[in-house]
């Protein structure tokens, strides 16, 4: 049986037109797009989407941050499949680390982004990296949820 995760490109990948590269990364390990959509995201999606990140940071200008990078942009949405069974971390793998400037030459991250959270931080916003990608099978489902039943 196919597993299945989701990922979404954030407005810099689209803005940078990496939206075929990062597919066609994909598609070299056997992962596949299942469905997908373009959105231009609005305050309470993207809130809803990271509440959790939210919670955890404790950052009282992280949701602020969140709504000056993301609120009115456009970013696409995709629900991936895989025939193999782990495809929460062979996605999160081939993303790389948060950080693009930690993250290897051969992840995503690594390769196309050339932002670096210490830059981020010295001018108050969010990093720029590229995609999300879920982290865990109960994740991605609640985003395919929330993302694609809006």
């Amino acid at each position: 049986m196919a597993s299945r995760t989701f990922i979404m490109l954030k407005p810099d990948a689209i803005e940078k037109n990496l939206e075929g590269d990062i597919l066609a990364f994909f598609k070299d390990y056997g992962i596949e797009v299942v469905r997908w959509d373009t959105v231009i995201v609005d305050e309470p999606l993207i809130i809803n989407h990271y509440q959790e990140v939210i919670d955890k940071l404790n950052m009282p200008d992280f949701p602020n941050r969140i709504r000056t990078y993301f609120v009115g942009k456009t970013v696409r949405i995709f629900e991936m499949e895989s025939k193999e069974n782990n495809i929460v971390a062979k996605v999160r793998e081939l993303v790389g680390a948060t950080d693009p400037s930690k993250a290897g030459s051969d992840t995503i991250r690594g390769k196309y982004s050339d932002d670096s959270m210490d830059l981020a931080k010295e001018q108050q916003r969010l990093v720029h990296n590229l995609i999300h990608a879920s982290d865990s099978d109960e994740n991605a489902q609640k985003e395919i949820d929330l993302w694609f039943d809006r």
